[in-house]
């Protein structure tokens, strides 16, 4: 507690400060009353000294002696009733407190010393009560703040401990990260959503769960040598998460106890908890504004766009199974969303379908041919930023009428199911690229074109579909004949016999562009089938 605090509690506030206003920062670690002209024995640093100088009434003399011995004792300052044994303080000790800045403070004549004491003592034992709990329990702080993200209030925890800090979801799946992240024994990623490189992860949680169910708290060293605390986030007296405090103070580590962190899973409980519910709010809000524009009759003349954003292949939807405890699913929306909100757009919308993530986005780059091409360069740029695992985006045609939407929805899925099956190592995958495999997949439907494409390669079908390998392989490298010799394995003279035999075979040249682009486009639908 400092001078300037204690002169607003109590009838302490009644008083004046009459010499040394610039002290008033001075810390007050007790409170004295004196009524003895012998102090030095007795007084000790960061004391706040009241009295009335009865004792030393007559003698100015003395009475600069007691301030200077308060001086050089590193005193806090000094409470004097003036009025009713002294009128005033001498001069000289008026300008002895200025010169060094030591607080001097006059009370009314009619206050008492217990409505001052009382409110200041209470006040002393509260701080030095919040400063044992604090070298006690080192998650003291960051219990008594207030956190309006949980990125925040780990980045606090990481302060704390010196070292990064992380939260999973109790498959392992990772869900906050601190910035600062480097390998350890149990993870290699801090990518959203990516699982723990350690071979047991899965019998581990078990393990944790287990202990958990009848504790706050369970120890654990990996790999790397860090000690670290597993700790549980419950909601309705139920696990939803972990959270992974590593220890570097050894003897702290081996110290804690339950009764240390519960505190902090109550606080950081209600922070996730908190953010839940501010995601399920703009969740909300942009259900409300798609239905507000897909109802609009006003005309838009700039593009949307439908953008299905899609994380790890091993990672089915639904993502996150329906839960009242969390749901995940808002997580990835945030992330969607931070992916694209320095993006040129004018507006963004993040909506599910189907069990997946979709974003309507109207575009504010010149809505030309080459749009889709702009497109797909920005979000090139995005994707070395992102912070959700494998994650693979479709882009629709360009359409003006959100009556359109739900098709566009359709070819957007369709585009990624083919992005993923041809193209599996790209990330982008855009309708001017892929879109010629939305219309062969539409002309599966047509006999003529499937009986067509059967026509063709059925003469390659025998030799156990050794030639119609050969042919696959040949187109694949442009028809380059060494090159497709040397991934088949197989000499250049035999090659060479292969497509002369095909050639035969399918009464086909080899050399000739629209055979080539006949043959693609059999082996096409014959792949789609």
């Amino acid at each position: 507690m400092k001078i300037s605090d204690a002169l607003h509690i109590g009838e302490l506030a009644t008083g004046t400060v009459i010499a040394g206003s610039k002290g008033i920062s001075r810390e007050i670690l007790s409170i004295e009353v004196m009524e003895v002209p012998e102090v030095g024995s007795w007084v000790t640093e960061g004391i706040l000294m009241m009295t009335t100088f009865y004792s030393v009434k007559d003698d100015y003399q003395k009475q600069c002696e007691i301030l200077n011995a308060l001086i050089e004792r590193n005193a806090s300052g000094l409470v004097v009733k003036l009025g009713r044994f002294i009128k005033q303080l001498p001069k000289e000790m008026i300008e002895l407190a200025e010169a060094h800045s030591f607080p001097i403070i006059s009370l009314p004549v009619n206050v008492s010393y217990i409505n001052v004491l009382t409110p200041l003592y209470e006040k002393l034992y509260e701080e030095k009560k919040k400063v044992t709990q604090e070298l006690l329990n080192p998650f003291h702080s960051f219990i008594e703040e207030e956190y309006a993200a949980v990125s925040e209030a780990i980045e606090s925890l990481a302060k704390i401990l010196g070292s990064q800090v992380y939260i999973e979801n109790c498959e392992g799946r990772l869900l906050y990260c601190t910035e600062k992240f480097s390998s350890d024994g149990w993870r290699k990623s801090n990518l959203f959503l990516s699982k723990p490189a350690h071979s047991r992860y899965k019998d581990v949680i078990d393990e944790w769960c287990m202990v958990l169910k009848h504790g706050s708290l369970t120890r654990v060293k990996f790999s790397d040598q860090k000690n670290r605390l597993i700790v549980p986030l419950i909601s309705k007296n139920n696990v939803f998460a972990f959270i992974h405090l590593p220890y570097k103070n050894q003897s702290q580590f081996s110290e804690m106890e339950s009764q240390n962190v519960n505190g902090l899973i109550r606080k950081l409980s209600e922070t996730v908890m908190s953010e839940q519910l501010e995601l399920q709010k703009d969740r909300i809000k942009d259900k409300e504004m798609l239905e507000s524009l897909s109802h609009s009759d006003l005309e838009n003349d700039n593009a949307s766009y439908t953008l299905l954003f899609f994380t790890r292949k091993d990672l089915e939807p639904p993502f996150f199974p329906p839960s009242t405890l969390m749901d995940g699913n808002v997580l990835i929306r945030k992330k969607i969303k931070e992916a694209v909100e320095n993006l040129p757009f004018v507006k963004n919308i993040v909506f599910e379908k189907n069990s997946h993530f979709f974003s309507l986005v109207q575009n504010s780059l010149n809505n030309n041919q080459n749009v889709l091409a702009q497109l797909t360069e920005v979000f090139q740029s995005a994707m070395l930023d992102s912070s959700i695992e494998d994650m693979h985006i479709s882009i629709s045609a360009p359409f003006q009428d959100l009556k359109d939407l739900d098709e566009k929805i359709k070819s957007a899925t369709k585009i990624m199911e083919m992005g993923l099956k041809f193209r599996p190592n790209e990330k982008i995958y855009a309708y001017d690229k892929l879109g010629i495999y939305e219309i062969l997949i539409n002309m599966r439907t047509d006999t003529y074109a499937v009986k067509y494409a059967e026509e063709v390669l059925k003469p390659l079908a025998n030799n156990e579909g050794q030639l119609l390998e050969t042919l696959i392989e040949f187109l694949d490298t442009n028809g380059n004949v060494t090159r497709t010799a040397e991934k088949l394995f197989i000499h250049r003279r035999t090659m060479t016999y292969r497509l002369q035999k095909i050639k035969e075979l399918i009464n086909m040249e080899l050399d000739d562009p629209e055979n080539l682009f006949i043959l693609r486009f059999c082996l096409k639908m014959k792949e789609l089938s």
